[in-house]
């Protein structure tokens, strides 16, 4: 199969020639892997390690992301620091009190990417039989958070839900329609909608059930249905305890999750292999916070081989890390997963 067939075999709950595999990383963590396999650059690491999926990406032509100071923001204009995306420094709309603050902010346009270049990429990628992943990182609520502040954020969606559901309304908006242009313009070359927020922690939610559906799932919807429009698949990033929203985002047409933080609480592997076979696709699941840190490369071929026995008879699982792949992971670990992988996959 060609790994658009085969990640297809798997998105439909059918048996693939082999279980499909994702890598998702930091950067100082590719250069290093770079540097171990002696490849030229990310794509040759990925091909090395028998990566199925291809990112297609469009390109920031907008005003520098630099405050007025030379300090790196986002394209939200939050100050940053830190490794890649980094984290959020300052919280620019943490002063917010009407709807017509959040109006008035200076939001991004999706004239600011260039598509061309994403479109390039999609059609490179989905002729060379890959799985494509588009559309814009839908990190609404995370966004929100940083623009504001976690702590007042949380605290304005109880006391103030209106001005809460503004602010996620106005980022989803440039979400929405970036993602609009990219699935119209790529049109036959990408086949997954891949966004991300998260709505877990390591100990259970981070809102509660009624919260979530009240102001989060309407904006989830809202980039689902685009997508659905479009025929894409929906892959959900979403790290920590997230049953509590499991069957609401299948509700609303969600094929796989990512990246399955399995020991975040209620998030045993086997006990959701159980509760949402045929359901819903697990994406991810090898151990970041233990297996991989700590452990050695026979415990890392050990969990990779008992994910491969759990879906022998049936499709439904894509491998790959449990989140991103740190600088703190031996590399022999890292390898041996992708060794392993490829090399006992076969189903």
């Amino acid at each position: 199969m060609t790994s658009k067939e085969r990640v297809i075999q798997t998105y439909n709950f059918q048996i693939p020639d082999r279980i499909p595999i994702d890598f998702c990383a930091d950067e100082p963590v590719y250069d290093a892997l770079i540097k171990r396999t002696g490849v030229k650059d990310q794509l040759e690491l990925m091909k090395c390690f028998h990566v199925d999926f291809r990112w297609a990406r469009p390109k920031w032509i907008g005003p520098e992301m630099r405050t007025s100071d030379s300090r790196k923001t986002d394209y939200f204009w939050i100050p940053r620091e830190g490794v890649d995306f980094g984290y959020a420094v300052e919280h620019p709309l943490s002063n917010v009190q009407t709807i017509k603050d959040v109006e008035n902010y200076n939001w991004p346009k999706p004239e600011y990417y260039d598509y061309d270049v994403y479109l390039e990429e999609a059609k490179k990628f989905s002729n060379e039989g890959y799985a494509v992943y588009g559309g814009h990182w839908g990190w609404f609520f995370g966004a929100a958070t940083d623009l504001v502040g976690m702590e007042k954020f949380m605290m304005m969606m109880f006391d103030k839900p209106d001005i809460a559901f503004k602010v996620m309304e106005k980022i989803t908006d440039f979400f929405y329609e970036c993602s609009k242009i990219m699935f119209e313009k790529a049109k036959g070359y990408i086949d997954i909608f891949f966004t991300g927020d998260d709505y877990g922690q390591q100990n259970g939610p981070l809102v509660s059930l009624s919260m979530w559906r009240n102001l989060i799932k309407p904006h989830v919807k809202r980039l689902y249905s685009l997508a659905k429009q479009y025929d894409l698949y929906i892959t959900q990033h979403s790290c920590g305890s997230i049953t509590y929203v499991l069957v609401d985002l299948i509700e609303l047409g969600l094929n796989a999750i990512e990246p399955v933080q399995v020991r975040a609480y209620d998030m045993n592997f086997e006990s959701l292999v159980d509760r949402y076979k045929g359901k819903v696709v697990l994406q991810g699941s090898i151990d970041t916070q233990k297996t991989l840190p700590f452990g050695t490369p026979k415990d890392v071929k050990e969990e990779v081989l008992s994910r491969i026995k759990l879906f022998k008879d049936k499709g439904g699982f894509v491998l790959g890390p449990s989140q991103h792949l740190l600088s703190e992971i031996p590399l022999e670990n890292i390898i041996m997963m992708y060794d392993t992988a490829y090399n006992f996959g076969e189903i």
